[in-house]
């Protein structure tokens, strides 16, 4: 009977465990797309700028509207959002970066970010956003990173990379 009860109370454990595990990665997706939205906020209302900056009856406040333009890209490129984000999941994925780094010590900084945010299971255009790079960079990185993990291209990266 103590067996069974042993065997209950680690049941329960590793059930509270998951819980916990997937309350934190639900936190850390939805701290990204808060990050997400607020970028695709920002590089609309430059573009607004942009569009009044490129009309003449404007042009008595270019000045103002060019300094307000400086800030917007000041704020996209020293997100510190961001890097709060990038903190949150370094200090809850120590697991991951541990076996991430016991099965592929050559990674770069930047290959094991993008790892952290693949298995956050977010898409090339979330993780731009959350980086301030093109969909297309993300996509280079991604090929870049299957190959270093020399993965086929049946292997999905996403669930490979949940997986380790």
């Amino acid at each position: 009977m103590a067996n069974n009860k042993t065997h209950h109370t680690n049941k329960k454990a590793s059930s509270v465990s998951e819980q916990s595990d997937q309350s934190k990665r639900t936190e850390a997706v939805n701290m990204a797309l808060n990050i997400i939205q607020k970028n695709e906020s920002l590089k609309a209302l430059s573009m607004k700028i942009d569009k009044f900056r490129a009309n003449p009856k404007f042009a008595v406040c270019y000045a103002e509207l060019f300094e307000l333009q400086n800030m917007i890209r000041e704020t996209l490129q020293l997100d510190k959002d961001r890097d709060t984000f990038q903190l949150y999941v370094s200090e809850n994925s120590d697991l991951f970066y541990s076996a991430l780094h016991n099965k592929y010590p050559g990674l770069t900084p930047s290959e094991i970010r993008l790892s952290s945010l693949i298995r956050l299971d977010l898409s090339s255009k979330e993780i731009a956003s959350i980086l301030n790079i093109s969909s297309k960079s993300v996509e280079m990185n991604r090929y870049r990173l299957r190959k270093k993990m020399q993965l086929s291209g049946s292997i999905n990266l996403s669930e490979f990379i949940r997986n380790i």
